[in-house]
């Protein structure tokens, strides 16, 4: 782990390079709890878990864990849950059957990664792509894995 001991070390470029080289092999974690308004309405308006890390940057996702809490009431209809870069239609993710989030029962659901060009600037969101989930009162919590990485672009 880099250090920066003493006021002058904060000027010297090898120390503030190896600090950034550092920090962009830092895995943070997010959690969001979807409610239910925001699992039925998700199909025309995307749930951000990932705030965009400003210009120079790209988010890498590496993985989510999406836990359905089951509550009394099964959601119907709907279509597979991905992750998505912010305002594209870019695919971060495999996907996740719309069946598990219909399921009477509480689940537990890894999704990981998948191959893809990366914009930068960009958060990313949670989305049902194919249609829209209806009824349902279960709360969904979605942890999401990832790396910041600066572009130098």
């Amino acid at each position: 782990m880099s250090e920066i001991n003493s006021y002058s070390d904060i000027f010297r470029r090898d120390k503030i390079t190896e600090k950034f080289q550092e920090i962009d092999k830092t895995i943070y974690v997010e959690e969001v709890t979807l409610s239910a308004a925001n699992i039925i309405a998700m199909y025309t308006t995307p749930v951000q878990v990932v705030a965009k890390k400003g210009a120079g940057k790209v988010i890498e996702f590496i993985s989510a864990v999406v836990i359905v809490d089951y509550n009394s009431t099964q959601f119907t209809s709907g279509g597979v849950v991905s992750f998505r870069e912010e305002t594209s239609a870019t695919v971060l993710s495999s996907t996740i059957a719309a069946s598990v989030i219909n399921a009477a029962a509480d689940s537990i659901t890894k999704v990981t990664d998948t191959a893809v060009t990366l914009t930068e600037n960009k958060g990313i969101f949670i989305s049902n792509a194919t249609g829209a989930f209806a009824t349902g009162n279960s709360p969904v919590r979605v942890k999401v894995a990832y790396r910041v990485h600066s572009t130098g672009l």
